[in-house]
């Protein structure tokens, strides 16, 4: 059956069954009140109970259709539609079993217990009709991933430039006072070592020759004396 005609089924047989448990099963005001006799009353119940199990033909027969491997139904879907079912016939069978009940049970005696399974077959019938529909939300694919946002890369470069070059900068400089202690190192071991290589040498001091008082007169021939020279043998006197 095609997922169209199956929802339209269901919720119409689901909505009149709804209808009906309001009016004739809780809290059934017209039959509490005397308006509805309590024959009619249980008809009604017994129909509604009928149409609740009813409402789960419509998935059986998806179900039948989604069981085909050509459609590679997925397990989780199947297991919704199987337990649905199941639903539907229990909260049926609860509420006519309950009405049929209520024939020998009068509502001073068992009314709380009678009303305690009419609650709980509701309760049943609202979560297998939420089943079957949540059925068709499994089949449905996972969506694709979303493609990432490039602003948030965008920024992040934008944020890892600036970093980038304050640890250039900083390299530079770093570099630059490294050089600056390295040239500063070697001037000093170029002042250093010419002094290191020279051995120490011993200064010798010439002690100063005591000067003739005259110094002037020194190179003076002393008046009234005369040198004389021989040349070949002749002896020359320079006066």
């Amino acid at each position: 059956m095609r997922r169209g005609i199956a929802l339209s089924w269901h919720g119409v047989s689901f909505l009149v069954a709804a209808v009906l448990y309001f009016i004739f099963v809780l809290p059934r005001w017209w039959e509490l009140m005397g308006d509805v006799s309590h024959t009619v009353g249980t008809v009604a119940r017994i129909v509604t109970g009928v149409l609740v199990g009813l409402s789960a033909l419509p998935v059986v027969l998806n179900l039948l259709k989604a069981r085909r491997p050509e459609f590679g139904t997925p397990q989780l879907a199947l297991t919704l539609r199987l337990w649905s079912v199941i639903g539907h016939v229990l909260a049926g069978v609860l509420i006519v079993g309950t009405a049929v009940t209520e024939i020998w049970l009068s509502l001073d005696d068992a009314g709380q217990w009678l009303f305690g399974i009419y609650g709980a077959a509701a309760a049943i019938a609202v979560l297998s009709a939420g089943a079957f529909h949540l059925a068709f939300v499994a089949e449905m694919p996972p969506p694709p991933p979303k493609p990432l946002k490039s602003k948030k890369v965008k920024k992040a470069k934008a944020v890892e430039e600036p970093e980038a070059k304050v640890q250039t900068v900083e390299d530079s400089t770093d570099s630059e006072n490294s050089a600056e202690t390295d040239g500063e190192v070697t001037d000093e071991a170029s002042t250093d070592e010419p002094a290191s290589d020279e051995p120490d040498q011993p200064v010798e001091v010439t002690p100063a020759e005591d000067e003739p008082a005259g110094g002037r007169l020194r190179n003076r021939r002393p008046s009234g004396k005369s040198r004389t020279r021989s040349r070949g043998g002749v002896a020359v006197s320079d006066d």
